[in-house]
């Protein structure tokens, strides 16, 4: 199923909450996140795709995009900040962790993903024309 971000009405995209990504990849524009296996026993894609096995996300970028991981500072005072990261350290991540998809925002041509890894989130802002669902049954 294939969303376009560059239309006078915004698509209702499905979240698949809680799905854990299984790796991310950027090439030629497009930026790919990949879901493990047997998804469809998560409530959040049982009632989009009952028979899912996998999901691949496909996102054509029209700019950069940024990624932020959330920094907790224990002294003084617990502070919370964001530092940027790259894409190698978010594949890092994906591969030693579990990553889980938390949620989406939609806008004209841009889609902030917030991720969640071990206590701390992980937000990703993407300029991005067209986002490509692929279900693997």
């Amino acid at each position: 199923m294939t969303y376009y971000l560059n239309k006078a009405e915004l698509p209702a995209i499905p979240v698949p909450h809680d799905c854990v990504v299984s790796s991310v990849s950027f090439s030629d524009d497009i930026f790919v996140l990949n879901f493990e296996q047997d998804m469809s026993r998560y409530d959040s894609v049982q009632h989009i795709h009952p028979n899912a096995k996998s999901l691949t996300i496909k996102m054509h970028l029209t700019d950069d995009f940024d990624i932020y991981q959330e920094k907790i500072r224990k002294f003084p005072w617990f502070q919370k900040s964001y530092v940027q990261v790259g894409l190698n350290r978010l594949a890092g991540l994906v591969k030693r962790e579990r990553v889980e998809y938390l949620y989406h925002y939609v806008a004209y041509e841009s889609l902030i993903v917030n991720l969640w890894y071990h206590k701390t989130n992980i937000a990703m802002y993407l300029q991005t024309d067209c986002i490509e669902y692929i279900w693997k049954e």
